[in-house]
């Protein structure tokens, strides 16, 4: 042991001479000293994206604090550096330091000679939605980098001054300019727990009465996928539109689900074959009857549908910003849904149809807030240099469906939880409604059809507050993969 404690020290000894030569010579051989000179050099010490805030004003982004050290090729500063780092860093930063300039890297302890300073860097749950690398909404904001620089005085020929402490020029580093969000920090880290028996997927929670997002999280947490805004094939949730559609055209069929459904020459069936029997459009909801809503879809025709759905939000866009529109999600076009097995498939949300979790989202909460649909935001307000907020303008509520309509959906989606597929997402006062959904894709692992799983669900039912999205990839079931999710938050929110 002592024998390595020795050599230990011998390694240390070696490494720091060899960096006291390397800095003599900088030092003294004139390659990097003169005597006066009025010219600059910048060291950037930290460059931080615009400030972005949760609705209760707590940070989203630059939210952690660190020590930032400046280190100049000069021998008090060398010798200052054996005493934080280890001898592997030392030597990398030696090897910076030959260049003649200033070098920066975080550091453990303000307890040191070097120039430190206050930075910060970002831990959020939110950094898919808001990152550039996801092309998040940092990207489409007309934004700019707060810096932080350090100058010091080099000759005509760029070298640096001996003897120079540098100059710091914090500019705009701490401005609070920046943009209040709608993210609520509590129920993002709800969510952010809820989330955990996800692998690949995302958990939205919405404002029920006016379709702020209010929490937003990307599985896995390493991803840079932005899968809320991505579309995806969203199944059996699409029947709430078929069933809006219905309830809009007075159209209520009782029918006998056999358990299949040929259309043509084509045989749908309900999930497992079961047959459900004699149903209505209550009960098919809850149950998530595949033939039942096929052949509601083939009495309502598609233009009914389509144009129910459109007024839900599908097939348009969704401006989260001035720079930031996204299509939120495809339709079959009326000459596709000329087909009636096409038109069978819409039925119950298969075929051409995609859409983004937002939009599902958007639909829902247009049920849950008396037919009203408000198009998704994300930002409440742009917050200036001087801490003054000025409110970003929502566009207006539209009447998408009726309030008789809306209210019956929800009792019926009250149905689907009480006594249907969506058992699982039970609360322990009964007030959780919802749909689930299993989605095909056409892609395949192993031999096996890989699914998307959903639950698209309103709680309280009988006076909505909020509306939750989760969406799993490759998942079994939304009984099994999403509803767990929902009533993990919602139990949460109400502690």
């Amino acid at each position: 042991m002592f024998k390595r404690y020795v050599s230990f020290a011998v390694a240390v000894a070696l490494l720091f001479a060899g960096a006291l030569g390397r800095i003599g010579y900088i030092i003294f051989s004139g390659a990097y000293t003169v005597s006066q000179g009025y010219n600059s050099y910048a060291v950037t010490v930290d460059a931080n994206e615009v400030q972005l805030y949760y609705r209760g004003g707590e940070k989203i982004n630059n939210n952690v604090q660190q020590i930032t050290a400046i280190i100049r090729p000069v021998t008090a500063d060398l010798a200052a550096i054996q005493n934080v780092y280890s001898p592997k860093q030392i030597k990398s930063i030696t090897a910076e330091l030959s260049e003649g300039y200033p070098v920066v890297h975080t550091i453990s302890t303000k307890e040191t000679s070097l120039k430190t300073f206050d930075t910060y860097q970002t831990d959020t749950t939110l950094k898919q939605f808001i990152s550039r690398d996801s092309s998040g909404f940092l990207q489409h904001i007309d934004g700019y980098k707060r810096e932080l620089k350090v100058s010091y005085h080099i000759d005509a020929k760029g070298r640096l001054l001996s003897g120079d402490n540098g100059t710091a020029d914090y500019g705009n580093y701490l401005s609070r300019e920046g943009y209040i969000m709608t993210f609520d920090r509590s129920i993002q880290q709800v969510a952010f727990n809820a989330a955990k028996t996800i692998n690949k997927g995302c958990v939205l929670v919405f404002d029920a009465n006016n379709a702020e997002l209010l929490a937003c999280v990307t599985k896995p947490s390493s991803t840079y996928v932005n899968k809320p805004v991505n579309q995806y094939c969203v199944g059996s949730v699409f029947k709430v539109v078929i069933a809006a559609c219905a309830l809009e055209n007075g159209v209520d069929i009782n029918y006998n689900c056999t358990g299949s459904i040929k259309v043509g020459d084509t045989v749908f069936s309900c999930q497992k074959h079961r047959a459900h029997g004699s149903e209505n459009l209550e009960t098919a909801l809850a149950n998530s009857c595949n033939c039942y809503f096929a052949n509601l879809a083939l009495n309502l025709g598609a233009d009914k549908i389509l144009a129910t759905a459109k007024r839900l939000g599908f097939d348009g866009r969704i401006d989260f910003c001035d720079n930031w529109s996204l299509r939120n999600s495809h339709l079959p076009t009326r000459s596709d849904l000329a087909s009636d097995g096409e038109l069978a498939l819409l039925g119950f949300g298969q075929g051409k149809l995609t859409a983004t979790p937002v939009q599902i989202g958007a639909m829902l909460c247009a049920v849950a807030n008396g037919g009203k649909y408000n198009m998704p935001t994300v930002v409440k307000a742009k917050k200036e240099r001087n801490g003054s907020t000025t409110e970003i303008k929502k566009a207006a509520a539209v009447q998408a469906v009726s309030t008789e309509t809306a209210n019956t959906l929800c009792r019926y989606l009250r149905t689907a939880v009480y006594s249907g597929t969506a058992y699982s997402a039970e609360t322990a006062d009964r007030k959780a409604a919802g749909k689930t959904g299993t989605a095909q894709t056409g892609q395949y692992k192993n031999g096996t059809e890989l699914c998307n799983t959903w639950f698209a669900g309103i709680y309280p039912y009988d006076n909505p507050k909020c509306c939750i999205v989760v969406m799993c990839e490759e998942g079994r079931s939304g009984a099994e993969d999403c509803c767990p999710v929902f009533r993990t938050v919602v139990e949460n929110l109400e502690e």
